[in-house]
């Protein structure tokens, strides 16, 4: 019996190119900027998120809630991060972004745009993203199948266009009135 072959599997070559590109920006924002990339995904999440809780990160970032609130709190002592109880329940902390974390997540950011140019030197970057969106949301679907993504709800909307033959067909296809209606 022949052995599968794990490396033709898209999930493998998604992981493969996840620690490759976590890798350049783990030695890119050490080299450069003097923070490992896990820490600087916390800042990416407050700023992109905007003053949330430690648990809201965690949920972002797929890790644990007390994996951030380590990372947080070496990122509170070097003065990125600010941290407080939060207003709306008093057993979370809410973290916001210092002005210097703001400073060093934005230029770690596009420094990190610039050192990684290239790895996507081919790649179609319009279907790349939309195919990555697509398998987001399938695998949120998978990990939560009641809530409502768009992998569960009617894809009429987001269906691609149909290509065009490559050659017209020698004789139109007659059509019927009651072909032409919606068939739901």
């Amino acid at each position: 019996m022949d052995q599968p072959d794990f490396t033709d599997s898209t999930a493998f070559k998604l992981h493969r190119a996840t620690v490759l590109l976590d890798r350049i920006a783990d030695e890119y924002l050490v080299a450069v900027h003097r923070i490992h990339y896990a820490p600087f995904l916390v800042l990416l999440m407050a700023r992109v998120l905007g003053p949330t809780t430690q648990q809201a990160i965690a949920r972002n970032l797929g890790v644990s809630r007390a994996s951030v609130t380590q990372r947080v709190g070496v990122l509170q002592n070097g003065g990125f991060v600010a941290v407080t109880k939060s207003a709306t329940d008093s057993r979370a902390n809410t973290v916001v972004l210092t002005p210097e974390g703001t400073t060093l997540v934005e230029a770690a950011w596009l420094g990190l745009e610039r050192h990684q140019d290239g790895v996507d030197f081919g790649v179609d970057e319009a279907v790349l993203a939309a195919q990555l969106d697509r398998l987001i949301d399938n695998a949120l679907a998978i990990i939560n199948p009641d809530a409502p993504t768009p992998a569960t709800m009617p894809r009429a909307a987001s269906a691609p266009t149909p290509r065009p033959s490559p050659r017209p067909s020698p004789t139109p296809t007659p059509t019927r009135a009651a072909d032409s209606g919606d068939a739901r």
